[in-house]
């Protein structure tokens, strides 16, 4: 026997230092749940939570983590996975072919198209530099998918958060207005070029009619250097080409179906991008198009139901309970999950990634919708956020100071605090005592 290697004795008074360790670190996460609970801002409300410690693979905490709830922008998290899994590392922007004398595209979906956020734009260059003929494809007969999602709010149709979705998404489908020093840039500025003297529309409160795009400034004054009013491409389907051929000054000619000639994909941004800003700024327009994108790919039409109906039955055949999804949002009320899927969405979502890419994705204490919480956490927190009237979700990864890996998801629906940050700082003193027991 080697010198100095002693047997290990663990005597009774070892053991009942560790259960008395448990019993502690148990009443103390029981201690949090109930000051969560009884919370003056969840007064009322339904609350569910669930925390698993997936370095001990037990489950730390439940709370009625069975039940449904409205998941709001946890939604997001699902449009995450569409995108990881089936947009590949770079976006598919169009499907192009080609004879002797014309170059024939047709768009994917693809939001960064012309899209400020995003400087590169090969399918632009393409066009630009080609001497053939450019036809593009800007519908398809065989698609099946609303402008809005199902069970959007209709009368939110010129609110810059509900973009309309579409088959070839252009300048995010939204109209961009920069204004400052008493001037103003808009664009696209197709729809305001009976506009003669800037002075007249300068901080003021554009929005426009729900059918056709009829811009007009109420009376409100607004003094935001930047904001947006979406389009409607919905009642004027070739608009998108419209819109490209005035940007770039070309000739574009509306096309047929291109399916039987020989095709090649035209790939534009990392998706990886696309989904940090989509997560982190929580973008309804982004969200709404991969999964339109990832329609597309798996089924070769744009059928958001269809799309969503094979992902259940295959992706997400396993969660613990059956949800309800219908958009990639989380704009829609239909929209029903439970805290114990999203831990187990989580999950699957890091194990088929890996961890370093689907944190890097997620947004972390002080960035994003989490920029005015989480800031002095103890450990690391990668999270989403959800918010609508009523309703707050908050679900993703946690790494203790103690080298623990924790998956979360709180869910709160029905709340009738005047505002979310009443609701959001319970949770996050929740959070931050589960982190530092563990």
């Amino acid at each position: 026997m080697v010198k100095g290697l002693r047997k290990r004795v663990v005597t009774p008074l070892h053991l009942l230092s560790i259960v008395f360790i448990v019993v502690l670190s148990a009443c103390s996460i029981q201690k949090a749940q109930k000051t969560l609970l009884q919370t003056t801002a969840l007064k009322g409300a339904h609350v569910g939570i669930a925390v698993y410690n997936d370095t001990k693979q037990a489950w730390i905490d439940q709370y009625q983590s069975d039940h449904y709830f409205t998941p709001a922008s946890n939604t997001k998290i699902l449009a995450t996975y569409v995108g990881l899994k089936y947009l590949g590392d770079s976006l598919p922007g169009f499907s192009m072919a080609e004879n002797a004398d014309t170059l024939f595209l047709t768009p994917l979906g693809d939001p960064s198209f012309l899209h400020p956020d995003f400087t590169y734009q090969p399918v632009v260059e393409l066009i630009k530099n080609t001497k053939k003929q450019v036809v593009i494809q800007p519908t398809k007969a065989n698609d099946q998918f609303g402008h809005m999602g199902n069970g959007w709010a209709w009368n939110d149709y010129g609110e810059d958060y509900q973009p309309e979705r579409s088959r070839m998404p252009i300048y995010g489908n939204v109209v961009h207005f920069y204004q400052g020093n008493g001037k103003l840039f808009i664009k696209p500025f197709t729809f305001f070029k009976d506009i003669t003297d800037i002075s007249t529309v300068y901080q003021k409160n554009w929005t426009r009619k729900l059918v056709g795009n009829q811009f007009y400034t109420d009376s409100q004054k607004n003094t935001a250097p930047y904001f947006q009013v979406p389009f409607d491409s919905y009642f004027e389907p070739n608009l998108p080409v419209y819109l490209l051929q005035d940007t770039l000054k070309v000739k574009l000619n509306i096309g047929d179906d291109i399916s039987k000639m020989p095709q090649q994909l035209v790939k534009t941004v990392p998706t990886d991008s696309l989904l940090k800003i989509m997560m982190r700024r929580s973008d309804n327009f982004f969200a709404e198009q991969v999964l339109l994108m990832g329609a597309q790919q798996l089924l070769g039409k744009m059928d958001d139901a269809a799309f969503i109906d094979s992902l259940l039955k295959n992706d997400f055949a396993g969660l613990p309970q059956k949800m309800r999804w219908v958009d990639g949002s989380g704009l829609s009320r239909y929209n029903l999950n439970t805290p114990e899927n999203y831990v187990a969405i989580l999950k699957k979502m890091q194990d088929e990634f890996g961890q370093k890419r689907v944190t890097h994705i997620f947004e972390t204490g002080g960035e994003g919708t989490l920029s005015a919480y989480y800031k002095n956490f103890p450990g690391e927190i990668h999270a989403k956020t959800g918010s609508l009237g009523g309703q707050i979700a908050l679900s993703g990864f946690i790494y203790t100071q103690k080298n623990q890996k924790l998956y979360f998801s709180i869910l709160v629906s029905n709340h009738m605090s005047p505002t979310s940050a009443g609701v959001r700082k319970a949770v996050e003193a929740y959070l931050i005592s589960v982190a530092q027991k563990n």
